[in-house]
């Protein structure tokens, strides 16, 4: 490939065949000129193709959707002389938006270093296109093009770091699996953890009779999270969840929240099932101690353009769990008929004696058209329809919560803390 400083001896050269029509003789010279000029070319393209140039992509230990990361690229150059390499690393669309372009000269027998600043938009496994490389001759003259880093493929993880609350309740999880104990988990169950002395303010449900009869004084106990429950996570992967929220989908959200909860409820001693349908029953996956193998089987989940099937979730939430458990439901209700089929659903499993929890994700774009004034008739009926689905969605919950259903409508941001909040309530509960 040529370079700007061949163009740039081409147009001269050009201008110097032009005035050939005044003096016959700078024909021939521009001529001799252009030969030289080529074999130039071919000699300095030779040699930028024989340049011992390579590199290597360092990649972060994991690659997280929409945490910023490092990806570092090494260019190491044997060449006897300075090498100037211009790099285009083709990126996925799931970890950037536009390929990334970087010049270096690299000195001679020596290596450059190139960092990019990434934050993963898709999750998924990705594949990720070759590094280029153009290496400039000595002459500057010609650009020799190879590859330096063949095409690889790369997982992107739904997000695994929480702040806030909900990063608390990871880091109290993570010491109890890990077997730390922790003052701060005592009190928020009905399993007996310890027997002390009473203690002004205790409340008169924690004393324990039997050992106050036998010590014949006041003894409290000392309560910590109940084991061994049964938790159904129902992952709604239909059309709805499919629509953007953000930078990321409904699904991605509801996804990452049901992750977390999952940690938290593997590290408490609950048995944990988690369904992800559509149409159809998509997968199911019973979590561990090892929650790599959980993130390794949901992290590349994608929504389908199907209606979601909540009669055939919840015959797989009865199939995995016969017995009494909490069933948690992430979806998004923006169907009037999907809100009926999803109310005789849930219902049905109130009948079965489980602990049905809706976590009905708030749409922010149904939101903002129910609130706009509209500009013209079109948008007066589609306000119309808004204002009707939100109607019914609080029909929907009044019904929920007069059969005894727990539902809580969040916005996305807020989702994996009213999903851990609400399966934490239940225990407190009982305490």
């Amino acid at each position: 490939m040529p370079s700007a400083r061949l163009i740039g001896a081409v147009a001269l050269n050009t201008l110097l065949l032009s005035a050939g029509l005044l003096v016959p003789w700078l024909v021939l010279a521009a001529l001799v000129l252009d030969g030289l000029l080529l074999a130039a070319f071919l000699i300095d393209f030779r040699r930028a193709a024989s340049e011992a140039v390579t590199a290597d992509r360092r990649w972060p230990p994991m690659l997280v959707q929409g945490a910023e990361t490092t990806l570092v690229v090494e260019v190491a150059s044997r060449s006897p002389r300075p090498v100037t390499v211009r790099l285009r690393d083709g990126l996925a669309p799931a970890l950037a938006a536009r390929a990334a372009r970087q010049e270096l000269t690299l000195p001679a027998a020596g290596r450059s270093r190139w960092e990019q600043r990434l934050v993963p938009r898709r999750r998924g496994e990705h594949s990720v296109a070759p590094l280029t490389a153009r290496v400039l001759g000595p002459w500057g003259l010609a650009w020799a093009q190879r590859d330096l880093v063949a095409p690889e493929f790369h997982r992107i993880f739904p997000q695994v770091r929480w702040g806030g609350r909900v990063g608390q309740l990871l880091a109290l999880a993570q010491r109890r699996s890990l077997g730390v104990p922790d003052c701060q988990l005592l009190g928020l169950g009905s399993e007996l953890y310890a027997l002390r002395e009473y203690l002004p303010g205790d409340p008169l449900n924690r004393i324990h009779w039997k050992a106050t009869a036998r010590h014949r004084r006041l003894v409290s106990r000392e309560e910590t999270w109940e084991r061994g429950a049964r938790l159904v996570i129902l992952l709604d992967a239909a059309r709805t969840m499919a629509s953007m929220d953000g930078n990321r989908s409904k699904l991605d959200h509801a996804l990452a929240a049901a992750l977390a909860l999952t940690r938290v409820a593997a590290a408490r001693g609950d048995r944990v099932t988690v369904i992800a349908f559509s149409d159809r029953v998509e997968r199911v996956v019973r979590a561990s101690s090892r929650m790599a193998e959980v993130y390794g089987r949901l992290y590349d989940c994608e929504a389908t353009l199907e209606e979601p099937a909540y009669d055939l979730a919840v015959e797989a939430a009865l199939r995995a769990s016969p017995r009494q458990a909490t069933v948690m439901m992430f979806t998004s209700v923006v169907d009037l008929a999907a809100g009926e089929l999803l109310g005789g659903a849930l219902l049905r499993l109130e009948q079965r004696r489980h602990r049905p929890i809706l976590l009905n994700l708030q749409d922010p774009e149904l939101a903002a058209l129910a609130e706009e004034p509209p500009a013209e008739v079109p948008d007066a009926y589609a306000q119309a329809t808004a204002l009707e689905i939100l109607l019914a969605n609080r029909r929907l919950t009044r019904r929920m919560r007069a059969a005894g259903v727990r539902m809580v409508q969040p916005m996305a941001d807020r989702l994996p803390l009213a999903a851990l909040d609400s399966y934490l309530e239940i225990f407190r509960r009982t305490a």
